[in-house]
């Protein structure tokens, strides 16, 4: 493993979707980048539109909804993507890929994906 090269992208798109793992495919090792890889996965899956958007914008619409949040990994200095649930203006955990299941650091995030 090294940062980057993992598959917790594919496993978060996995769970969202409740498929298994293998039937996903690693999105960070897909030409055209990860973004339009799970575009072109989500149409694929049924006409579903994902909506990559800052965390700090107005995310009221999507209350109670889960999704994609991106941060940096307990494990060192680099990004880790989990699922979870926006919940007001907070964002509750709900599953991380990782064996140790430690999350995101701080409440610093990234970005977050929704699949309408």
């Amino acid at each position: 493993f090294s940062p980057g090269r993992g598959n917790a992208l594919q496993a978060v798109v996995a769970s969202v979707f409740g498929l298994d793992l293998q039937d996903v495919p690693n999105f960070i090792t897909m030409e055209g980048g990860y973004e339009n890889a799970i575009r072109t996965f989500c149409l694929e899956k049924g006409d579903i539109d994902c909506k990559k958007m800052a965390v700090n914008g107005d995310l009221s619409e999507y209350d109670g909804k889960l999704c994609i949040l991106r941060g940096t990994s307990p494990r060192g200095d680099f990004g880790h993507v989990v699922v979870a649930r926006r919940k007001g203006d907070q964002f509750e955990m709900v599953h991380d890929p990782h064996p140790d299941e430690t999350f995101l650091t701080g409440d610093e995030f990234g970005w977050c994906m929704f699949f309408t």
